[in-house]
């Protein structure tokens, strides 16, 4: 499968353009009244910059005989009498003029600063007000009054009548009333006519709304109430009429925008939206057909009225555009930001026969906006007999097309949400999670695993530094990525091992193209690199073992260290001779299990840094064993291991004692520490366990740590396996006094409303997140997502990975209350910790151990 290149980039550069061109303004307000934010869309609706509105009080553009309200509206939210309010509300525009809003509010609570804070989303009022005005002046204008005899000849015309249809009386007397009623309904007012003389007709004491023609040759729609009455023993009927024409256009306007908003707010995509609106569109204003499509491609939405053919045995063009899911290119159709009536031939021309068989007389084209930027078109085709839209109506439509934009909005966000959960950051290629997904699915198909690891990469990290690493990694990806298929899968596996899953026969050629390919020279900021790798081999099967797709690559694995044990850049092919990995497997578990009872583990703490004071505030315990005649074990080959083998409740347990027994001693052994809490890591093995509540009670009971210095650190993977049993064990852990924090989150898939749901006050942002910053403002989109994210739900903010100043400095900028990474310092020894304290902290102000 061929994956897209530099898609992370653009997902952040579009994410950021939806956040500063959201159309609805938002304001946060704080316990004192002052604005601390407000986006731009709010600064827009009164005439201001956003600079110029932060920290001005609310007052200041609101008017002084609502402040009550809006008071006893606080009121009522910081006592939980209500949830939220929405109401009306006058905003006064830096002209002096007043704007009429509705405006939804609730408090929110902040982990830091002040008490509480308003948060508001404010929509503008004023064109509806607006409409409502044009209604209430169509309602007064004066009614049309006119007579007509038992031959339909007018005998009275008053000066209303000439107003609704321009005709002076002199005009009208004496000529038949059908004149004014549009041609295609005049045998319908004729047979009207009859059955009024024959005292049987429906429309006496109602009144109904009737098209008629104006003399400029528009054609209006009339209110009408009718009356009979005798004269000279004829019969002669009154008819009290109004236009009605602007009242049904302006409501037909609004209800086709609020019949947008509620299907936008529905949809789950774009096409599904566009689809109902459009069909919605056709069905109100009796329009032929509309379509909908998107400027990067994609299904096309379309929509074709019942109508009369002009040749019914060629069948309707109409429908075969539509069957072919046919829509106008660039050049036929430029992507412009304003809406477009076209009536002329060669505007139509990209219709073809659709125009003459189908009696297109006119077309509408609506550009979709999101985020500022055109990312798609409504096209709607009109009837010959059909008027132009006016105004108002292409306004309304526009108004539509934002509607539907904002469901584009929705998509960009989720999808570089879920692009960022299944992609490597450095590379762009599928993560593991991502990998593991696709082994699942080519079970039942001949496919091949390729797993690479580069060959002495670590050398590059240590001799240029992990900004060259990384720019090779990206290089060594887009190498294999161009070697393979594009049915085939590339990922990054770990740091210097990448997996290719290939559908393809012939997997050794391939290896052997993809090492050929790898060796050609690259030169990064001006050194020449070579590289070569070892690649180990492992088939796809339908008939893998039950803990697939694990086997495979620990098959793959094996496979790979055969190769390295050759002597590198090679190529083993998995095969049953080497199952006996199986049986070293059962040998590491065992060593695993003797470590963990023989003193052979130890625990290395990295500092966690409060990013306002620059200073040490806690510490993560972090597992190392060091295996006798093996030497130092890497943590992501052992923990797997514990995992799958369930000695991770063991190395669980042991992790907990040791870190709590640690943190009670710093405030002798590591005085920069005394007051600082320590960070432990729970699996979702660990906190399902029946026994997990016991040993963490145990834990503190035994070391004397305080419970609050204690922080817990749960995955989103850990909750998602049970959430049940994990949600009530977390409530049991808080319960305790032990502080919660959600790691590596969004790189899961547990949705907002869920962890709101948990009793966790830390959450803690995923490397990924943090990897594409490079300083304040750049590639900070998807991390300030989640730091306003956690500030709306009082949570506190702690950013892993971050390995430069200008990243750190960038996270404070955004609010960030804390990070960890090695910018600061790489894990250390227990003994280690309180020198690595004072060196961040500085010798002068860090107390010294007690000798």
């Amino acid at each position: 499968m061929q994956l897209p290149r530099g898609v992370q980039v653009e997902a952040d550069a579009r994410l950021r353009a939806a956040f500063d061109h959201a159309s609805t303004g938002m304001t946060v307000v704080d316990d004192s009244g002052l604005y601390v934010e407000v986006n731009r869309a709010f600064a827009d609706l009164l005439g201001y910059r956003v600079d110029e509105l932060l920290g001005r009080h609310f007052s200041e553009v609101t008017l002084a005989g609502e402040h009550d309200s809006d008071v006893a509206m606080m009121g009522d939210l910081i006592s939980g009498a209500r949830r939220s309010v929405v109401r009306e509300k006058q905003y006064r525009h830096r002209d002096g003029t007043l704007l009429v809003a509705l405006v939804s509010s609730y408090l929110v609570r902040p982990g830091t600063g002040p008490s509480w804070q308003l948060l508001s989303t404010i929509e503008s009022l004023t064109e509806e007000r607006a409409a409502q005005q044009r209604l209430f002046e169509t309602r007064t204008a004066g009614d049309g009054i006119v007579t007509v005899d038992d031959a339909g000849i007018v005998v009275a015309w008053n000066t209303g009548a000439e107003r609704v249809f321009g005709h002076p009386a002199a005009d009208r007397l004496g000529k038949p009333l059908d004149e004014l009623v549009p041609l295609r309904l005049r045998e319908n007012f004729a047979a009207h006519l009859r059955d009024l003389l024959a005292g049987s007709g429906s429309l006496l004491g109602r009144t109904v709304e009737v098209p008629a023609r104006h003399a400029d040759g528009r054609e209006l729609l009339t209110e009408l109430s009718l009356s009979t009455w005798q004269h000279d023993g004829h019969a002669r009927f009154t008819a009290i009429t109004r236009d009605v024409t602007v009242k049904r256009r302006a409501e037909q306007a609004a209800a086709l925008i609020r019949h947008a908003a509620l299907t936008a707010n529905c949809a789950n995509s774009f096409v599904e939206a566009a689809a109902e609106v459009v069909r919605q569109v056709c069905t109100r204003l009796g329009w032929r057909a509309g379509q909908a499509w998107t400027a990067s491609g994609g299904p096309v939405a379309w929509h074709v009225e019942e109508h009369h053919h002009a040749s019914p045995a060629s069948g309707c063009a109409l429908r075969r555009l539509a069957e072919q899911g046919s829509a106008p290119t660039p050049q036929q159709l430029s992507l412009d930001a304003v809406a477009r009536v076209v009536s002329d031939p060669a505007g139509l021309g990209p219709m073809g026969p659709a125009v003459c068989e189908c009696g297109i007389g006119s077309a509408v084209a609506v550009p979709v906006l999101a985020g500022g930027e055109v990312t798609g078109m409504l096209g709607f085709y009109l009837p010959t007999d059909c008027p132009a839209p006016d105004h108002d109506l292409v306004q309304a439509l526009e108004q539509v097309g934002l509607a539907l934009g904002r469901v584009v909005e929705r998509q960009r966000t989720s999808e570089a949400l879920a692009w960022q959960a299944t992609h490597d950051p450095v590379t762009d290629l599928a993560n593991r999670r991502l990998l593991l997904e696709h082994i699942r699915r080519t079970r039942q198909q001949s496919a091949t695993l390729l797993l690479i690891n580069l060959d002495r990469f670590r050398l590059v990290n240590d001799a240029l530094g992990y900004a060259i690493g990384d720019q090779v990694l990206r290089l060594a990806g887009n190498r294999l990525r161009a070697a393979v298929g594009a049915e085939d899968l590339v990922a990054r596996l770990s740091a210097d091992e990448f997996v290719v899953v290939a559908t393809t026969p012939g997997a050794t050629e391939l290896a052997e193209r993809l090492l050929h390919d790898l060796r050609e020279p690259l030169t990064i900021g001006g050194h020449e690199l070579v590289l070569r790798a070892s690649v180990g081999i492992r088939a796809v099967t339908g008939d893998d073992p039950e803990h697939f797709p694990a086997a495979v690559l620990r098959d793959a694995d094996a496979a790979l260290r055969q190769a390295k044990s050759r002597g590198k850049d090679q190529i083993v092919v998995f095969d049953e001779a080497m199952a006996g990995s199986a049986e070293q497997r059962m040998d590491d578990e065992i060593a695993l299990a003797r470590a963990i009872t023989e003193e052979q583990l130890t625990l290395h703490y990295q500092p966690i840094i409060g990013l306002d004071t620059g200073r040490p505030v806690s510490a993560e315990a972090l597992v190392r064993w060091h295996r006798p005649g093996h030497g130092m074990q890497a943590p992501d080959r052992f923990i797997p291991m514990a995992e799958d083998s369930g000695l991770i409740i063991d190395l669980g347990r042991w992790v907990l004692h040791q870190a709590c027994r640690d943190a009670a001693a710093w405030p002798d052994r590591a005085p920069a520490m005394a007051d600082a809490t320590v960070s432990v890591n729970v699996s979702a093995r660990q906190l399902t366990h029946p026994r997990f509540l016991a040993d963490l009670q145990s834990a503190l009971a035994e070391s004397g740590l305080p419970p609050e210095r204690l922080i817990l650190e749960i995955t989103e993977t850990a909750l998602i396996s049970a959430p049940e049993a994990a949600m009530e064990t977390l409530h049991a852990v808080r319960a305790c006094g032990v502080q919660l924090a959600l790691d590596d989150f969004g790189t899961g898939y547990s949705s907002l409303s869920y962890v709101q749901k948990l009793p966790a006050s830390i959450l803690k942002i995923d490397k990924s997140f943090v990897d594409p910053i490079s300083g304040p403002g750049a590639g900070t989109a998807l991390s300030e997502v989640v730091i306003k994210l956690a500030e709306a739900i009082g949570m506190r903010t702690v950013a892993e990975g971050v390995e430069s100043p200008e990243q750190a400095t960038a996270l404070r900028l955004l609010g960030c209350h804390r990070g960890q990474g090695y910018t600061w310092s790489r894990p250390v020894p227990n003994a280690e910790l309180q020198d690595a304290a004072m060196r961040l902290a500085g010798a002068a102000d860090v107390p010294q151990p007690a000798s």
